[in-house]
């Protein structure tokens, strides 16, 4: 495998990198490394991750005690180890000495990331789906039993949409979720539906057996929709985006007001067109780097 682009075809091809088999996880409140434990003997790589965890888009700018507190360290440790961090430029203060992740986190992530290499490659795709549908266009993968954004295009006028660059979502309520854990192989599947499947709306299918049947619905269509999950008043769409070899790589997506006069087979279709366009887009890329 060359360099560069090519891994970010093994994102959701493999079971092990894309969910571990904890039938326990499921809901918002199992996100990994929000809830992480405090164990004597620690590794200072595994405080760092986290001190790193404890932020979120709720808390992007947090006091070294709350950072202590979300991290589950000593006051001293946390002390001692946000100054090292701040040093090498990976957390920032703020002139009223709160502390945020630093600039030098974004440089490293945009420097050698395959996930930031997939969202610039498909960018320029979905700001072209984007023009057409003219509401949220977002590309994501899976990351252990979450829906994880690596991209999003948003038109000034589109209604409401919780997903952000970054930030996660449970599998179960989000279109894309419901297309990227369709292409698992059973067992994954089944270990997810085990878990707690958390009700975002009045509208979240949280029934085993009817998330199975979506499943199944999504691996045959290529498609998914579901109204109302995520935002009562929103509807999230997505199609499947496959790699050089014919692998599924990510979703694309869009949330649309459920009100929209634009028909479901519409969307459907541009979003189809543009997955087309980042598959190419990602085999020129491969090419490129491997001559």
């Amino acid at each position: 495998m060359t360099a560069g682009v090519p891994s970010v075809f093994q994102f959701t091809s493999s079971p092990s990198s894309a969910f571990p088999l904890n039938e326990n996880q499921g809901g918002p409140s199992s996100y990994p490394g929000l809830m992480a434990n405090s164990r004597s003997g620690d590794s200072m790589l595994s405080r760092i991750v986290r001190i790193l965890s404890a932020f979120d888009p709720e808390h992007p700018a947090l006091t070294v005690d709350s950072l202590a507190d979300r991290a589950e360290l000593p006051a001293s440790t946390a002390y001692r180890i946000v100054g090292e961090m701040i040093d090498h430029d990976l957390l920032h203060r703020d002139p009223d000495g709160r502390i945020r992740v630093g600039v030098g986190m974004w440089e490293l992530a945009n420097r050698a990331s395959d996930t930031m290499t997939m969202g610039r490659i498909a960018r320029p795709h979905m700001l072209a789906v984007n023009a057409r549908i003219r509401e949220h266009v977002q590309l994501a993968i899976m990351r252990e039993s979450d829906v994880l954004f690596l991209e999003r295009v948003s038109s000034p006028q589109a209604g409401p949409n919780i997903a952000h660059v970054g930030g996660r979502l449970p599998t179960h309520a989000s279109a894309s979720g419901i297309i990227l854990l369709a292409q698992q192989p059973p067992h994954v599947r089944e270990a997810y539906l085990r878990g707690p499947l958390a009700r975002m709306t009045q509208h979240t299918i949280t029934d085993p057996e009817a998330v199975r049947r979506l499943l199944e619905s999504a691996l045959r269509d290529g498609f998914a929709k579901l109204p109302g999950h995520m935002v009562a008043s929103s509807t999230s769409f997505a199609v499947p985006v496959t790699g050089p070899s014919g692998e599924v790589v990510a979703a694309l997506g869009s949330v649309v007001d459920s009100g929209t006069a634009l028909p479901d087979h519409r969307i459907r279709e541009v979003l189809t067109a543009g997955a087309s366009a980042i598959r190419r887009a990602l085999r020129e890329a491969r090419d490129g780097n491997a001559g």
